[in-house]
């Protein structure tokens, strides 16, 4: 009997170790399918031991016992994180000052032309910023996009390609109905459904509605990429009061090169069809006889990861990324905001806030420095894990990338196969489990990002090879 107990439990063991070492090695993980395979070996050697040497079933049998003890209490749902699940409110710790656009660095980089009216009114507002503005300006924010990979070009290609079309499609991203046409009359939750699916089938990989919330609207617009220079310090308003929040999924084939080139062009061709989405429900809700107002990188009302959580999407992780459901940090967010009546989906949680206190991984690779290692702080009335932008933005401008190591190396940002949603499904459920996984991922995969292995058809070259390419390419820009 005992005997029985102790080699079902060891094949499980075995099991569960050849399943690590089978997802490992092709994830290109070499720490984790090491010990995948040490451990397969090990349930052998125990197996084996347990039929040769009698004696040594009783102590096998208490340490499988007491394994299969804790592995049940790891499989007990208990109570979810109660802030997670309130949304971004649970949050909110005072009163909370909306985001002044013209401070982001994207604003200041490529919304202040030297010289002009709106320059020196910033600077008057900003006067210790200007100096270090001028230098990141002549940089850029990618500094000379690709310089990592020495300007391999058809990489860079799909980089700066990508980049142009919320270009195009940003002058389109505001679609008012026609003077005079009425509001097609539709129940909210028929509304809800027809256009959560019709996102899905256009390219959404996740979509869910939120009112929004004021605070997260930006308070003066800051972004300016069509001339409409008249339109910069103005006050946000009138903003349509609900959300069509959409999640497309950014291929694990190419973060994995993080901070190379693939993962950067993955970047903006998630842009890319986060325009084309925005701007195609944009169209659809005007057709309907209400407004659409697409929210991608290139016509931005509001601040999406919030609105992303509100409407059920994820959690925020320490590095300020949406973590979501499937994809984890591999995730890129957009919406379109409307005044068609539609129905409010709930926050989620999922372990993410228990999980990232203890994991540490995207600020212990973080090669800026930017994310940091303590405790929340409150920023502009809100709790959250706070990003030095300037330092993580002066990074991109030496490496020619917007570098993703820290949504690479993030455990939710794994394969959504059977073994990792298990592993999910048991850190949104288990208190247990988000207190010991996050120090056994640590054991088991490490804490520092190395760079993995991409398809052939994105290879980059190595730096020895780099004197083959050609690195002419001021005439890029980003």
């Amino acid at each position: 009997m005992l005997l029985n107990f102790i080699l079902i439990c060891d094949f499980g063991f075995l099991i569960l170790a050849f399943i690590l070492f089978f997802e490992s090695y092709f994830e290109q993980e070499k720490r984790a399918a090491q010990i995948g395979l040490g451990g397969v070996a090990i349930a052998l050697i125990i197996g084996l031991s347990a039929i040769v040497k009698p004696f040594l079933q009783l102590p096998l049998g208490i340490i499988f016992g007491l394994s299969l003890f804790f592995a049940i209490l790891f499989c007990l749902p208990w109570k979810q994180n109660s802030r997670a699940l309130k949304g971004t409110i649970g949050y909110i710790v005072g009163n909370v000052t909306r985001f002044f656009e013209p401070d982001s660095v994207f604003a200041r980089t490529r919304s202040l032309p030297e010289g002009s009216d709106i320059y020196k009114q910033y600077y008057e507002m900003r006067p210790g910023q200007e100096e270090r503005d001028k230098e990141r300006r002549a940089k850029g924010i990618l500094g000379k996009p690709g310089s990592i990979d020495g300007g391999y070009r058809p990489n860079l290609a799909m980089l700066i390609s990508a980049d142009e079309m919320p270009d195009f499609l940003g002058q389109y991203a505001i679609s008012e109905p026609a003077s005079g046409s009425s509001p097609a009359d539709m129940d909210p939750e028929k509304a809800t459904q027809i256009v959560k699916n019709y996102a899905k089938h256009l390219g959404a990989d996740l979509v869910g509605v939120c009112k929004v919330n004021p605070n997260w609207i930006y308070s003066h617009r800051g972004e300016i990429h069509h001339g409409n220079w008249e339109e910069w310090g103005k006050e946000i308003k009138d903003i349509p009061p609900f959300a069509i929040v959409m999640v497309t999924e950014m291929a694990r084939d190419a973060v994995i090169s993080a901070p190379h080139v693939p993962a950067a062009s993955e970047s903006t061709i998630n842009y890319a069809k986060g325009a084309y989405l925005g701007t195609m429900l944009a169209k659809w809700l005007q057709h309907m006889g209400y407004r659409g107002v697409a929210q991608h990188t290139r016509n931005y009302d509001v601040i999406l990861p919030p609105l992303a959580v509100d409407a059920g999407l994820g959690e925020i992780g320490r590095q300020g990324y949406l973590i979501a459901p499937k994809f984890g940090a591999r995730s890129r967010v957009f919406a379109v905001l409307t005044d068609m009546p539609l129905l409010a989906d709930k926050p989620i949680s999922l372990g993410v806030e228990e999980f990232c206190e203890k994991c540490m991984k995207c600020a212990e690779s973080c090669p800026s420095r930017s994310i940091p290692k303590g405790e929340k702080t409150i920023c502009r009335g809100v709790e959250k894990w706070k990003l030095n932008e300037e330092s993580c933005y002066a990074y991109w401008s030496r490496v020619g990338t917007d570098c993703a190591i820290c949504m690479a190396i993030c455990p939710f940002s794994r394969p959504n196969s059977y073994f990792h949603r298990s592993i999910r499904w048991l850190i949104a459920h288990s208190p247990l489990a988000k207190s010991v996984f996050p120090h056994i991922d640590n054991l088991i995969y490490g804490k520092r990002w190395k760079t993995k292995k991409v398809p052939d058809w994105l290879t980059y070259p190595k730096r020895s090879e780099m004197e083959d390419y050609p690195t002419d390419l001021e005439d890029l820009k980003y």
